[in-house]
This record gives C-alpha cells, structure tokens and sequence, in this order.
C-alpha cells in the first residue's frame, strides 16, 4: 500500500539510515564533522499528500477513505536504500538475483465501525517485514521483468501492547516495471498467502466474541487472495504525482466460510503528490 509504506520508510528506515556506518569511522567520530552531518548530506527531504480508499481487510464488505499529509525520505546508502517503495536492504547481489528486505502491512480498523466485527477486538497496524529473494527474468530496453518471493513477519503495532507477532505472509508474484528518466509504471501478478495465526486474527472468531449471527470459527492457514496491483509515478522537476491500485480475487481463499468473510473481491486505490525540497549533495 502506497501510503503505508511511505509512513514506515520514513519511520523505520529513519532509524536504520541513522545508525548506517560511515565510510570513515575516524572522520565521523570527529567533534569537528560528526556523523550525522554525513547522513544530511544523503538525505532527500520532502513533504506530500496522500489518499487512499482500501477495505477494512480482505472480505470486509466495507471500507474507508484516509487523507493524510506524509513526510518524504530517500537515503542511498552502500547498502541500505529508502524511497517511496520502502526500505532496501540489499543483503546479497548478482546480475540475476537480489536479496532484499520487504516491507509492507495494513491500517487499523476500529471494530465499532464495522458490522460484522462490532463488539471484537480492534484491528491494529500492522507492519509486514521479511527477506525477499528477487529474481530477474528478463530485461530489454527500459522494461524489467522479475520474479519477487518475499516471506515477511506479521507485526501487530498495538497502543496498549506494544509489538505482537501474530504470523507470518508469503507474497510471491511476478513483478514488471517500465521506467524512463520522468515515468516508472509497474505491474504486479501474484497470490497472498499466510498462515494459520494471521488468518485467525482476520477471519477467526473466538467464543468470548461469538453470536447468533457470528459463530465461532477457527481461520486455516492458506490462501488469501490472487491480487493484482500497478503503481506509475510522474516527476516533474521538484514534484512526484502517483497513483496505485490493487484487485484481489478473494473466491477461492481458505476462509471463505467464517462469518467475517462477505464479500469475494477487494479493490484498493490512492494518490499522492510528493514535493522535494532537499536533495542529497551530489558527488
């Protein structure tokens, strides 16, 4: 989601771009030039707007629309990179394969506003994070074709528990990208999948939270949906214009049968605009 990720690149990659080592250990413990001055200097800063409409989950017949203004980070780094597509580690590197860091996760919901989860726990953030193992397929020209398996930890953010595990996603699809020197557009083809835990707090519905209407059920783990998705991002000078959108064909999930699952689609879409007003010093 491209407003999720925004938020956790600048927070969580914040953090990491900070305690990234120097080049020069002597030279950034020096009084005279500490490190943090060599970490303004690769900062791109900006500011922007983004909105986005997105189901309260994946079967959810319902959904919400969230206006908010985003702070903008890009960091490129020997080894760590931050920008809109949210923070690249780059653990390992060939002509033909990569090994990254994926980041991703979901906005909470507040269950007093939904009608099928009314009365149950809330649906906190979640952060996603994980090894993912990218693939090049083929290249030609300005387009790139590349398998992506990333397999990412789920994270519950929640205010009165802090950080709570609760599973794990495995995301693999086919991921195609065109990028000229003002546009990049990207495809993405794939299935999402999770585990037993992740799928019980979506579609699990514990005795304490049952009724007439909402009987007890035990999620399986297994499919969530096949999912389509495309991203194109337009640079004028100073400014970013994106857009998104994601389709998930829910028929064939594992959870189909819980009495929190309604609906057999899900369609997600926003846009942004980004305005840069710190660029990294060139070299």
């Amino acid at each position: 989601m491209l407003i999720l990720r925004t938020i956790i690149a600048v927070v969580f990659g914040g953090l990491l771009a900070a305690n990234a080592p120097a080049d020069d250990a002597s030279t950034a413990d020096s009084p005279d030039y500490p490190g943090w001055k060599e970490l303004w200097s690769d900062l791109t800063l900006g500011v922007g707007i983004a909105a986005v409409d997105y189901p309260h989950y994946p079967g959810s017949p319902q959904s919400d629309t969230l206006v908010a203004p985003l702070p903008y980070l890009e960091y490129e780094g020997d080894w760590l990179s931050i920008d809109r597509d949210g923070i690249q580690a780059s653990l390992f590197k060939s002509d033909r394969a990569k090994l990254d860091i994926s980041v991703s996760g979901s906005l909470p919901v507040n269950n007093d506003d939904d009608i099928l989860r009314e009365g149950m726990n809330d649906l906190e953030l979640i952060l996603e994070v994980g090894p993912e193992l990218e693939l090049k397929l083929a290249q030609w020209g300005n387009n790139t074709l590349e398998l992506h398996l990333p397999l990412r930890a789920a994270l519950e953010l929640d205010p009165s528990n802090g950080i709570e595990p609760v599973g794990w996603v495995f995301d693999p699809r086919v991921h195609y990208e065109w990028r000229t020197q003002s546009t990049e557009f990207e495809i993405d083809l794939g299935a999402y999948t999770a585990d037993q835990e992740y799928n019980q707090l979506l579609y699990g519905v514990s005795q304490p939270f049952a009724t007439l209407a909402r009987p007890q059920y035990r999620a399986k783990s297994g499919l969530v949906g096949y999912r389509l998705s495309s991203t194109i991002q337009y640079d004028v000078g100073a400014w970013s214009f994106l857009a998104y959108a994601r389709y998930m064909d829910l028929g064939s999930a594992k959870n189909t049968d819980s009495p929190l699952f309604v609906d057999d689609s899900y369609v997600l879409f926003g846009v942004g605009a980004i305005w840069r007003f710190k660029y990294a010093d060139s070299d």
